[in-house]
């Protein structure tokens, strides 16, 4: 099977040519300019080099966030249309659960945080590859009062290893007593972990199954929070009834 997975969910722009669970070739970056710029040449110059045409892929996978807003837009929306053109399966993948992938054999409870600005982060929570607390967006203190209380409750002198951006926040507030490590080299959304996130969700079903659960049409953005724009408009009493933007979580797949 070919994948065709993607991640423009934060800074590094990133792509990932998968055939038969490996990876064929890659391509990333993380240099400052914008993924609109970035995206799409990368995506036809990874094909291309690799002599792969679109019709050639099997299923196609971009992380849907939580992450960028406009990051995660333009991945949306144009791996949806490579997928809708070709009528093959846009297969939606969490950056969470893709940064989280490498770590999924460690004796720990992983805990990938984005830093999402103002002392919050979104984070979840993994044990053996098993998600163990849902998605969210919300104040780095509580995400640690969640995360000690859930191992303390089920999985008693566990580790909490930490990844991502936001586990600075999460360690400031951490004693040796909470037997908490920061993992490094481990904040990137690597696109291969993205194919291999991808894969593992696909396996063992057939392509008409894969297209009628994973339809083009329904890939969607995941935003577990606001943005800046509309908290301060609430804040100053603003009407933003009229913005056309819908809130989704991958724990509901």
């Amino acid at each position: 099977m070919k994948i065709l997975a993607c991640d423009t969910s934060n800074r590094a722009c990133s792509s990932c040519l998968w055939s038969d669970g490996r990876p064929v070739d890659i391509r990333f970056r993380n240099d400052g300019l914008t993924h609109s710029q970035t995206f799409m040449p990368q995506v036809h110059d990874l094909m291309e080099s690799n002599s792969c045409k679109y019709e050639d892929i099997d299923v196609f996978a971009c992380t849907v966030g939580p992450g960028s807003f406009t990051g995660i837009r333009i991945g949306v929306s144009s791996v949806k249309t490579m997928a809708m053109v070709t009528e093959k399966p846009a297969v939606p993948v969490s950056s969470l659960e893709a940064m989280a992938w490498p770590l999924r054999d460690e004796d720990a409870i992983i805990v990938p945080l984005i830093d999402c600005r103002n002392h919050r982060a979104w984070a979840a929570a993994y044990y053996q590859g098993q998600q163990v607390l849902p998605e969210v967006a919300s104040d780095v203190s509580e995400i640690r009062k969640t995360c000690l209380s859930y191992r303390d409750e089920k999985l008693p002198g566990k580790k909490i290893l930490l990844i991502g951006t936001g586990a600075k926040l999460f360690m400031e507030e951490t004693t040796s007593e909470d037997l908490v490590k920061y993992r490094e080299g481990c904040d990137e959304i690597l696109p291969e972990n993205v194919a291999a996130v991808a894969d593992k969700i696909v396996s063992d079903s057939t392509a008409k199954a894969l297209l009628e659960k994973f339809p083009a049409a329904a890939l969607m953005p995941v935003y577990l929070s606001k943005t800046q724009a509309e908290r301060t408009a609430a804040e100053q009493g603003k009407d933003m009834k009229e913005i056309p933007i819908r809130y989704y979580s991958t724990n509901d797949q």
